[in-house]
This record gives C-alpha cells, sequence and structure tokens, in this order.
C-alpha cells in the first residue's frame, strides 16, 4: 500500500483467523469420545461442531451464559447420542486438551509481524481467558501484540457493542475510524466491525458468500493478501 495510511489499529480475531480452533477442537474431542466409550468418526466430529457452533451463535446473540454454553454443549452432544454426561466434567477434560492446542494457520506469523513494525495490533476473540491466554502465549503470538481483548474479561462479546467498548476503553487514544478489524466470521468479527464503526476485512479462505446487512470494506482468502491492503 502507498501513501498515506489509513489505520493506526488492526484488530486480529484469533479462531479460524491466526490459531486452526476446528483442528483443535477435532483433536480435543477425539481425546473426549473415545474417554466416553465412542470411536470419533469424522461423523460425530461434525456432529459435536455443528452443536457447538450453535451455542456460540446464542452466546453472541446474548441467549445463553458462558458458564451454561461450555457444559450444556456436552449434555446435549452426547444426549443425542443417547448417553448422559456431567456436562462440567466433560468440559474439564476438553479445555486440558484445548488449552495445548496452538495450531498456526498459514501466513500468521509472517503477518504478525509485517503489521507489529507498522500498527499497533490488538487481538479480539470471543471465548475462554484461560485458554485463549495460554494458546496464543503457546503459539508466540502474544509477543507481536499490545493487548489482548477476551470477551469473558470483558463481560460481553463480539458482536456486541459493548464489548468494543471494553476494548476501545483500553486502547490508547482509540478512533474506531482509524481501525481496521480482521476475522474470519461475519457474524461475530465483521457484523461486530460494523456495530464498533470500524472497517473490516473478511479472512474468507473457503469462499464463502457473504450476507445481505453486513458490510465487508475488504476480503482476502490469505492472511498474507493483507499487506496489499495496509
Amino acid at each position: 500500500m502507498t501513501g498515506e495510511r489509513k489505520y493506526d489499529v488492526i484488530l486480529l480475531d484469533v479462531d479460524g483467523t491466526l490459531l486452526n480452533f476446528d483442528q483443535a477442537e477435532a483433536d480435543g474431542m477425539r481425546v473426549v469420545l473415545r474417554e466416553y466409550g465412542f470411536e470419533p468418526t469424522d461423523e460425530l466430529l461434525e456432529a459435536y461442531h455443528q452443536v457447538n457452533n450453535a451455542y456460540w451463535a446464542a452466546f453472541e446473540r446474548g441467549e445463553v451464559t458462558k458458564e451454561r454454553l461450555v457444559c450444556q454443549r456436552f449434555e446435549t452432544f452426547f444426549g443425542s447420542l443417547g448417553k448422559t454426561v456431567g456436562g462440567a466434567q466433560v468440559e474439564s477434560l476438553y479445555r486440558r486438551q484445548l488449552d495445548g492446542s496452538a495450531i498456526l494457520i498459514d501466513g500468521a506469523v509472517e503477518i504478525c509481524g509485517y503489521l507489529r513494525d507498522r500498527y499497533d495490533l490488538y487481538i479480539v476473540t470471543n471465548g475462554t481467558s484461560s485458554t485463549q491466554y495460554k494458546r496464543l502465549a503457546a503459539s508466540g503470538l502474544d509477543l507481536y501484540v499490545k493487548d489482548i481483548f477476551v470477551s469473558e474479561d470483558a463481560g460481553s462479546q463480539k458482536p456486541q457493542k459493548e464489548y468494543f467498548d471494553y476494548c476501545f476503553s483500553r486502547i490508547p487514544g482509540a478512533d474506531p475510524s482509524r481501525m481496521l478489524l480482521v476475522g474470519d466470521s461475519l457474524h461475530s468479527d465483521i457484523l461486530g466491525g460494523n456495530v464498533a464503526g470500524t472497517d473490516t476485512c473478511w479472512y474468507n479462505p473457503k469462499g464463502k458468500a457473504g450476507e445481505s446487512g453486513i458490510r465487508v470494506d475488504y476480503e482476502i482468502r490469505d492472511l498474507r493478501e493483507l499487506e496489499k491492503i495496509v
């Protein structure tokens, strides 16, 4: 990019943008399924993935608390298999697996290095604070950013305005019009940027279709394409 720069701050999502959460989820669920007597087939992993996504979507809409989400998803999933489980116990086992996962998405380190030399970088992520801090530290990505904002600490989540108010109150001289939010989720990241008043860049490696009512300022398939934008 040439000429006067448009942004001072880049806000980066974590899961699905910098770290491969789908792989981490699958690896964790393989351990959980075996522990509870099931062979971790692709069909069962996909079934859990759908249940988990539905609960996170409800969380983003403010329909379920984080505390209830992390337990109830397992009760619902195993219930569909005819097995009654204690959600808290399953969550504890799954969380131990997830905490140790730091699978980088291709280009994540390179683009963070490029951006850090030019902008103030911040992490904006929905999730469990302890898990996100551990994963970012294990990946080394925490060294590239000035701060990490997790929904659990904020008491609200993307795409809610209250979450971004929390973030902006902790960014010196915060001016949303001088920020670019980069993320893979239309409903939490891109819609969140719309709500917060930032520009948005949709990391969309699979070429999914957009949705009316959600403004996408930039769209990329590879993280390194950001270099052409900023």
